[in-house]
């Protein structure tokens, strides 16, 4: 997990999506932010029709903070010769807190209606649900 003494959480940016892939901004990365950049990219690689050995290699240098970059250059040719799927478990594992999918269910579980309506409650823990991937 990044900390910083400031901490301030990096989120997904893409302001082109057929053009560019999605940028994860420097920060401490959060399950929705990283999430986010996941479906960008995903997004993305449909659209360009990029293989799937080029996935990585399309997208790893939009982790924009530093020390994710340091990791990547240390660990780059391991990296590039995952999968997608396989890269995001890495990331996921290596920079999410140990504790995050845990945290998120406990949302889920403790989550309750009050006084929305029942279909945005249930889009709700639906977006809860779907952090969960690939964990």
């Amino acid at each position: 997990m990044l900390s910083t003494a400031a901490s301030q959480n990096g989120h997904c940016e893409q302001p082109a999506p057929s053009k560019a892939p999605p940028v994860l901004t420097a920060g401490d990365i959060t399950p929705e932010a990283l999430r986010a950049w996941e479906l960008g990219c995903l997004n993305y690689f449909r659209q360009k029709g990029t293989a799937a050995d080029d996935q990585v290699v399309k997208v790893a240098g939009n982790l924009l903070d530093p020390r994710i970059q340091d990791w990547y250059s240390n660990n780059g040719d391991h990296l590039m010769a995952l999968s997608f799927t396989e890269f995001m478990t890495e990331v996921r594992k290596y920079w999410l807190p140990s504790d995050w999918a845990a945290t998120v269910r406990q949302k889920m579980l403790s989550s309750t209606q009050g006084t929305k309506a029942f279909h945005l409650w249930a889009v709700e823990i639906e977006s809860l649900n779907v952090l969960l991937r690939g964990s």
